[in-house]
């Protein structure tokens, strides 16, 4: 079977490393992820990267693992000693290299999902405001926007040649977008006395903070912590749907201003478990009126092409790609 071979050295281990999950998987020897050797391991059941990394060798029965490998991780990646968001844990690159053999490929979580995302076709049916699909596989300059518990922001780049590069960043701590005095006033409420960073409005926790404000304002309905709470129930519930209303218009002002930031001309992807669940949301012509409020770029903002994405496995996927591409 594929998940019980007894040597790896002719592929790479992926581990992809979040608040309360690791994933790891390897890839074959062309690059691929192979889907058979997936596993996944609780953070709160292991005591760190090494012993997760361990735990797999010994599920797969492996006598050893790859020397190569590709990291993702939630947080900034600079230095030798990473410190992953929200979690007691760091990643070390000389202990990797030490355990393993060669120098790990390490990347932020979002940068690996978008370059799975740059390489795999978009589905036309689930195009934003023209109906235009983003030719993310041809030549261009490309934003990919998740919403999940963060705003994920990277841009895909891709030459003549079909070279592709990812840019990571971390636009979703820049300053929030308060295109309208109806987002400003929210911002305001929210943050007395301070600008919030984008993601502290376009985000889950964002969601959960517009709904509480907006139900306190309007008679003091209980508190909610979970953003599925207010995605659920906003078919039916007012203050619910209101909040996903908001959400959708502040994310649509955020995704301009990075849009034309990055120079991003040629397609926005939008991702993200949040995404998906307020796309009827996203779909409003109000909500997206806020994507095209340049005065001096309006029209071609209006012909950026936007669509929604996912791709399973994807964080996976993506590092299998980027290891392959800095081989290439």
């Amino acid at each position: 079977m594929e998940g019980t071979r007894t040597a790896a050295s002719d592929g790479a281990v992926l581990a992809t490393i979040g608040r309360k999950r690791i994933g790891i998987a390897l890839s074959d020897a062309d690059g691929a992820l192979r889907t058979g050797t997936i596993r996944n391991y609780d953070t709160e059941a292991t005591t760190g990267v090494t012993a997760a990394l361990l735990a797999f060798q010994q599920d797969l029965q492996l006598t050893r693992l790859p020397t190569r490998s590709a990291i993702a991780v939630a947080g900034l990646v600079r230095g030798d000693a990473i410190s992953i968001t929200n979690t007691r844990w760091f990643l070390s690159r000389s202990g990797l290299q030490a355990m393993l053999g060669e120098p790990p490929l390490i990347l932020n979580d979002f940068a690996a999902e978008a370059w799975a995302i740059g390489s795999a076709p978009v589905r036309a049916d689930e195009a934003f405001g023209s109906g235009a699909t983003p030719a993310i596989q041809a030549p261009g300059c490309y934003a990919v926007i998740g919403i999940t518990s963060g705003l994920g922001v990277a841009v895909v780049n891709r030459v003549a040649s079909g070279a592709m590069t990812v840019l990571p960043t971390e636009a979703g701590h820049g300053a929030f977008a308060a295109a309208t005095p109806e987002l400003a006033a929210i911002a305001a409420d929210l943050f007395p006395g301070r600008h919030p960073a984008a993601e502290e409005l376009v985000s889950a926790r964002g969601l959960v903070a517009i709904h509480n404000r907006l139900a306190q304002q309007r008679g003091g309905a209980a508190p909610i912590t979970r953003p599925e709470d207010v995605t659920r129930s906003a078919a039916n519930n007012p203050v619910a749907r209101a909040a996903c209303e908001l959400l959708a218009k502040a994310f649509w002002a955020q995704a301009s201003s990075l849009v034309m930031t990055f120079g991003a001309w040629d397609g926005l992807v939008v991702t993200g478990a949040l995404a998906n669940a307020i796309r009827p949301f996203l779909r409003r012509p109000d909500a997206q009126a806020l994507f095209v409020a340049s005065a001096k770029h309006q029209r071609t903002l209006q012909a950026v092409p936007r669509v929604f994405a996912t791709v399973d496995n994807a964080e996976l996927i993506g590092l299998a790609q980027a290891l392959r591409n800095e081989r290439s």
